[in-house]
This record gives structure tokens, C-alpha cells and sequence, in this order.
């Protein structure tokens, strides 16, 4: 997909999306859903299990650990919830990937089983660097979304809406990574 198509495709999710935030902000309030006192959202009705997917604490393997959440009805704010979640850390075992700070902006799907994640600036800012710690986030990532959402074949990562080179300098980040390569 070309820089051009991307972009094209991106407006047309951002003008979608309004449309669809219009209608829904008129079928009344969101109901409240009662906390466990873990997570406390008001985001959507769903409570699904999610597979997150961590570093082990030496690094050199992944380990998953299970949650319930509060999900949105949507794809993509499924998707961005989740991710968000990851962002959290663990609360069992294993090390977080993702830098503090990060905000998950968005994720949209294409037809052909890509992931779109839009990532704010901290993801690139306030990595900690280092090849492994590159790896386990890109993994981390892309093993998530793959897990929770079967039909992800790749992921593409983007920052503030805008494609990057790399998160920390040692992988190419202008190409979307392949699911099979990061499980």
C-alpha cells in the first residue's frame, strides 16, 4: 500500500468514523458497567477475555496472560481497548513492552487482514531502546492483536498518524510486520 493509499484510506476511516459517532452519540447515554475495581470504564457495554501478550522477565520469550475487560461493540475500538490494556502491563508475570506514556490513537482494518495502529509520539520518545527491547514491542504488539483478532496477517505501525522508519533503529517499521514472523 503506497503512502498515498494510506492516507486516502485514513481519511476516509476519520470521516466513517464521525459519521458513526454521530449516530451513536444520539442513541443516548452509554450504561454504566460495574467494576470489578481492577478496571473502572464506562466505554461500552462488552466484557470479553483478551489474550495480552508480554516479554518474560529475562526477555528472550513471550509469555500470555488472560483478562476480562470492558470492550466497545466495534472492531476497531475492540482493537484500540485492547492494546490500551497491553499498554497497562502485566499483572501477573512478564515485563511490558510498550513504553510509558504511549496512547493507543486508533487501529483500523483493512480487507486484506492488515492492522493499523496508530501509535502516539512516546511510542518512538520514550522507548528504551536496545534490539530486544524493539523486538518485544513490535511482538508484543502483533502477537496481541493476532491473538485477539485471528484474521490479522500483518500490522503496520504509525506514529501520530504518519508511517516511521523504525521505533528504536533496528527494525525497518516502514513495512508492515508479518504476523507469522512475530508469534
Amino acid at each position: 500500500m503506497t503512502k498515498v493509499q494510506l492516507a486516502i484510506l485514513l481519511a476516509v476511516v476519520v470521516v466513517v468514523a464521525g459519521v458513526v459517532l454521530l449516530l451513536v452519540s444520539d442513541r443516548g447515554p452509554v450504561p454504566e458497567v460495574e467494576s470489578t475495581g481492577v478496571i473502572e470504564e464506562k466505554v461500552g457495554p462488552g466484557v470479553q477475555t483478551v489474550v495480552l501478550v508480554f516479554a518474560d522477565r529475562a526477555a528472550d520469550r513471550i509469555v500470555t496472560e488472560e483478562r476480562e475487560i470492558v470492550v466497545p461493540d466495534d472492531r476497531p475500538g475492540r482493537a484500540r481497548r485492547i492494546l490500551e490494556e497491553l499498554a497497562r502491563g502485566p499483572e501477573k508475570r512478564g515485563v511490558g513492552a510498550i513504553p510509558p506514556g504511549v496512547r493507543v490513537i486508533s487501529v483500523i482494518f483493512d480487507d486484506a487482514g492488515g492492522a493499523y495502529v496508530d501509535f502516539s509520539r512516546e511510542l518512538v520518545d520514550n522507548h528504551p531502546g536496545g534490539s530486544a527491547g524493539e523486538t518485544f514491542t513490535i511482538r508484543s504488539v502483533v502477537a496481541t492483536l493476532a491473538e485477539n483478532f485471528p484474521e490479522v496477517s500483518s500490522v503496520k505501525f504509525l506514529v501520530e498518524g504518519r508511517e516511521i522508519e523504525t521505533i528504536a533503529g533496528h527494525y525497518d517499521a516502514s513495512q508492515a510486520f508479518l504476523v507469522e514472523s512475530y508469534r
